[in-house]
């Protein structure tokens, strides 16, 4: 009957069957396995790799696929040189202390005969993001010891599809299927018909929390919509009432302009007449007067010279005149 192994039987494996694996993290029935170096991060598909003294961050919601520090050899020539007659075979199952912070990992198991570093996936399932450090245990593994009768007759490696043996780093999925898949042959449900916001409910965090905002997003939306309408509603009643009172002004106001434009161009008018006609009174006035100051003064005494003087005299006055009287205009 296969037999659990105790610590003390592990311990004897540690260093040949467990390679690289640390006595310290021995358990009552098993030892702890560590995180590894390489990283793949099922989200962006990049694949990263850590050293000692460095960490992984893994988002909420976010998946990621390690490998381990350990190298298993559970092949029989291995096995048997400490066990003789027998094989191993494991179970790999998450620490409670991941589980406590809210990660998602699933149990799995290594068959007898396989030989390399081994895979796990985690997904982060809690709200905040997970750090892991290089080298923390993050798995349990427990062990069975097969006896000749338990011992399969094909350990595992020895098949052409045993795909993953002597893995080293990331393994990717070996599974194939059609590139092209007739409808036909397809059997799925109508998720794709289902409520959007009922989808992401359904696929976990982050997303049930994405669609409860959105939810609550909507409703606001819907009311924030409600309140622009009657903006804008309100906004154009307001803009015709004032575009009216606008083209009222302007019409009210363009008729008072061409009213003062009339009003300046008659004042304009007269005010010149009054101006033209006054110039040219005095003008017309002042040559009688100079010709009869002229012939009275030529029946005097006085010489030509003088004469001249007071013609001179007088057309200046009449320039001043016209130049003042022109000016003011």
């Amino acid at each position: 009957m296969a037999k659990i192994l105790a610590d003390r039987d592990i311990k004897g494996l540690v260093g040949r069957v467990l390679v690289d694996a640390d006595e310290k993290l021995l358990n009552p029935n098993g030892i702890e396995l560590r995180l590894g170096k390489h990283v793949r991060f099922h989200s962006t598909g990049e694949e990263k790799e850590l050293t000692t003294g460095m960490f992984l961050q893994v988002n909420p919601g976010e998946t990621v696929i390690i490998s381990s520090i350990e190298t298993i050899d559970f092949t029989a020539e291995t096995v048997q040189a400490i066990l003789p007659n027998s094989m191993i075979m494991g179970l790999i199952t998450p620490t409670t202390t991941m589980m406590r912070e809210g990660i998602s990992q699933v149990a799995t198991k290594i068959d007898a005969g396989f030989k390399g570093i081994l895979n796990w996936g985690l997904r982060n399932g809690s709200i905040q993001k997970l750090t892991l450090q290089y080298g923390e245990p993050i798995f349990k593994l427990t062990l069975f010891a097969l006896d000749r009768d338990e011992s399969p007759d094909t350990a595992y490696g020895e098949r052409d599809k045993d795909s993953y043996q002597n893995t080293d780093g990331i393994a990717r999925s070996t599974r194939r299927i059609p590139a092209d898949i007739p409808k036909s042959k397809i059997v799925s449900s109508s998720f794709d018909r289902l409520d959007p916001k009922k989808q992401l409910k359904e696929a976990g965090y982050p997303f049930d929390h994405i669609g409860t905002e959105l939810i609550s997003l909507h409703g606001k939306f819907e009311t924030v919509s409600a309140d622009v309408r009657v903006m804008k509603d309100e906004f154009a009643q307001k803009t015709s009432e004032l575009s009216g009172k606008i083209e009222k002004e302007t019409s009210t106001l363009s008729t008072k302009i061409d009213e003062t434009k009339n009003t300046l161009i008659e004042s304009a008018d007269i005010l010149f007449d009054r101006k033209f006609f006054r110039t040219t009174g005095i003008i017309i006035g002042a040559i009688p007067i100079l010709y009869g100051a002229v012939a009275l003064l030529q029946k005097t005494s006085l010489g030509g010279e003088l004469i001249a003087g007071i013609a001179c005299g007088v057309g200046l006055i009449i320039w001043v005149v016209s130049y003042v009287i022109t000016r003011k205009q």
